[in-house]
């Protein structure tokens, strides 16, 4: 279930809608976002707003659900990836949502979410990766398994080699783990990479360094 017209409007676009709620006469956009459901098949189910609270986890939600259908997490190996984003040990929904979309700006091919790592289709990470986490490919993987298969850099505030002068050279993953604690998992043969920061900073945000990272790998290596 997702609530808000942004979250259900993209979900609609992404075929992946199987039932609509929505408060009748509320706002010009939920009337308009009923009606395209209903042209494209999707049964469309008035409620009142009390029903809307009801379901969502937000304290004023705005007046339109939508029950989706979740895509699957997959194994590695059934995809085709040059770019990868790993989350290992991310614990806050939305910065694991947040991540999932950054990835999808940055021209990723997929995100690898490992054990004991957020639920990429918890309702605060489905809003915050503004429906990413229903359009990019999710797999699941063993650090060995990305290790064999790419070059592998670990995000660290502490790493080993300066982000502008990592080799991001495709096949390539890049691994975030908690701001707190790091990556949770041993990454045998990986290396970690840093964003410089000025003095007394001690971290950046999880989202805003892996920003920083993806899109640097994507700029040295299309350049």
């Amino acid at each position: 279930m997702v609530t808000g017209v942004r979250l259900a409007d993209f979900a609609l676009r992404m075929g992946r809608v199987e039932e609509l709620l929505v408060v009748p006469g509320a706002s010009p956009e939920v009337d308009e976002l009923a009606q395209r459901a209903g042209v494209l098949g999707v049964p469309v189910r008035q409620v009142s707003h009390r029903v809307v609270e009801a379901i969502s986890d937000v304290k004023t939600p705005q007046p339109v659900a939508a029950v989706v259908r979740l895509p699957e997490v997959v194994p590695l190996g059934r995809l085709r990836w040059r770019w990868l984003a790993v989350a290992d040990g991310l614990q806050e929904p939305g910065n694991l949502g947040a991540l999932v979309r950054t990835a999808h700006a940055a021209g990723f091919d997929a995100v690898v979410v490992l054990p004991n790592t957020a639920d990429p289709f918890h309702p605060r990470a489905l809003r915050g990766s503004a429906g990413s986490c229903l359009a990019l490919p999710l797999a699941c993987a063993t650090p060995e398994e990305v290790c064999a298969a790419a070059r592998v850099w670990v995000a660290d505030p502490r790493g080993e080699v300066d982000y502008r002068q990592a080799d991001y050279r495709p096949p390539v993953a890049l691994v975030f783990g908690s701001e707190a604690a790091g990556a949770r998992h041993p990454w045998p043969g990986a290396r970690t990479v840093r964003v410089p920061l000025a003095p007394g900073v001690e971290s950046l945000n999880v989202t805003a360094a892996a920003a920083v990272l993806m899109y640097e790998a994507r700029r040295a290596w299309t350049a």
